[in-house]
């Protein structure tokens, strides 16, 4: 018989709402799924509590047990020797995150990424703009930020010599 760690899902919710788990290569999205499933859940008041609002400990185990369930057991040992959802949470973000000197690391990765990034001959423009936008979601969960310029200057750039008329034409209506 398995036993599953779940908190009851609202009475109005049909569809149970699975946690990602989170993997060396995710940690720019697994936050974002993760606080709206515990949002949903009414669960990320135990991670981001309002002002002089002391956290509900039960609110606190429920939460701790959606980021347990989704991390991997060899992170688990680490993880539950925090005490609140809070701790485990920041314990997340800190290893993934880094110092201040793996965040600048970090960042001038996902630059040469950035600049690297080129559009395949068999790829759609929506499918380029698709990579270049999930590259821009990684900065931003770095703390960076590219402009609007920037993500146009990188999508013209990145098309291949057979629509380089059609970046012309745009570039002189612009």
């Amino acid at each position: 018989m398995t036993v599953a760690l779940t908190s009851n899902p609202p009475k109005y919710s049909p569809y149970p709402l699975q946690c990602p788990m989170l993997t060396s290569s995710n940690y720019n999205t697994w936050p974002i799924k993760m606080e709206a499933i515990m949002d949903a859940h009414g669960l990320w008041d135990a991670i981001e509590p309002p002002t002089d609002v002391v956290v509900d400990e039960k609110k606190s185990k429920q939460a701790q047990a959606f980021i347990f369930q989704s991390i991997p057991e060899e992170m688990l040992a680490q993880a539950a020797k925090k005490k609140t959802a809070k701790e485990v949470w920041d314990s997340l973000n800190s290893r993934y995150m880094g110092a201040e000197g793996v965040q600048k690391a970090r960042l001038r990765v996902l630059k040469s990424e950035f600049e690297a990034l080129q559009m395949k001959e068999t790829e759609t423009i929506d499918e380029c703009a698709g990579k270049i936008s999930a590259m821009i979601s990684k900065f931003g969960s770095a703390e960076a930020i590219l402009e609007d310029e920037e993500f146009v200057r990188k999508l013209f750039d990145t098309v291949p010599e057979k629509f380089i008329n059609l970046v012309a034409s745009i570039e002189q209506s612009s």
